[in-house]
């Protein structure tokens, strides 16, 4: 394979016959992925695109190798969600070059940014969290008859590669008397066949661009068919780390992050139905999927990179309390999350 740089990828292209001789092309890489080098090419007189092409070994502290043919899982899901939802919610696939592990799609318009960048910046807009409720809501309600969903995307050991093992069975290694709940944990997502749907496996923040226009979901290759209580308890730990953040920052900001949870599992709730299985019980796997996310975030191999020492503390705590208290309901876990949080809340 040949690795594209901002320096070689005009070259590539020509090379290719994406494109001309003639054809003034700049090329840069955008930052944000660990997975994945991502370039955007902007060619004179034509709309930009993105190249996105796999590495093995992942950007981060600790050595993390994955499978590179893990993109065509996400391209198999960008055609799935295609087919799904509303046109402009997921880029749009231009061409692939399997050999090179690559494909390039649609480029985002100018005025994105990513939700995590205006979270962090306090800008905790309901509308929005609300909005991917929806979106969440219709994947898992409208893919399960989605016939990729028994072929490509019915292998779940990327999944396994680049979630269950970093995440969980390493937290598991690091909390030894949790690691009973958190195996059980993950052999409950071996749903039977007709339970399972798409589920995306990196349904967070900073996969979510914001643009005047609407909303635009990124990078799916941790994507398979399974167990959708994963990708709720994998976002909403993402809003309650959020939400530890902001609120150790300024305690005035907390009610706004808390209002994140309740409009996205509010519209979720909305779109979904039992198809994915007994409501309650959807719910309760949810919650021990965002007890174990949370506790991922920190001491899991990819911790995020905002929380200080007293934020790792509270969110800690946060996945902790949840796994002893075992709510039940969403209104229990939304409560114990508001318990663990520092004083005076």
């Amino acid at each position: 394979m040949h690795e594209l740089t901002p320096d070689n990828t005009t070259e590539y292209l020509r090379k290719v016959g994406r494109v001309a001789p003639g054809d003034r092309v700049s090329v840069r890489e955008l930052s944000g992925g660990v997975s994945n080098v991502v370039l955007r090419v902007d060619v004179d007189g034509r709309e930009p695109m993105v190249v996105k092409q796999c590495r093995e070994r992942l950007r981060v502290a600790v050595e993390w190798l994955a499978r590179l043919d893990r993109i065509w899982v996400e391209h198999a899901t960008l055609g799935v969600l295609a087919d799904i939802l509303p046109d402009g919610t997921v880029p749009k696939v231009l061409f692939d070059d399997r050999p090179e592990y690559l494909f390039a799609m649609t480029c985002a318009p100018e005025d994105s940014t990513t939700w995590k960048s205006l979270l962090m910046d306090g800008q905790a807009d309901a509308g929005i969290a609300s909005n991917l409720g929806t979106l969440l809501g219709t994947i898992h309600a409208e893919a399960p008859r989605h016939p990729a969903l028994a072929t490509t995307l019915a292998d779940t050991s990327l999944f396994d590669e680049l979630r269950v093992d970093p995440y969980y069975r390493t937290t598991a290694r690091a909390h030894p008397a949790l690691a009973p709940r958190i195996d059980a944990l993950i052999a409950a997502m071996n749903l039977p066949e007709g339970r399972r749907t798409l589920v995306l496996g990196d349904f967070s923040p900073k996969n979510i661009l914001v643009h005047g226009g609407g909303l635009i979901l990124l990078d799916f290759e941790c994507a398979h068919a399974g167990d959708p209580a994963f990708d709720l308890g994998f976002f909403l730990s993402h809003l309650a780390l959020k939400r530890i953040h902001k609120s150790l920052q300024d305690p005035g900001d907390e009610p706004k992050y808390r209002a994140l949870l309740d409009a996205f599992w509010t519209a979720y709730l909305d779109r979904v139905d039992d198809r994915l299985g007994p409501r309650d019980e959807l719910t309760r796997r949810a919650v021990e999927h965002t007890a174990a996310c949370l506790l991922a975030r920190v001491d899991g191999k990819s911790p995020v990179e905002y929380l200080d020492a007293r934020g790792r503390e509270v969110a800690r705590e946060s996945a902790i309390t949840l796994f002893d208290a075992r709510p039940e309901t969403w209104e229990r876990m939304l409560a114990t999350l508001d318990a663990a949080l520092p004083s005076p809340y």
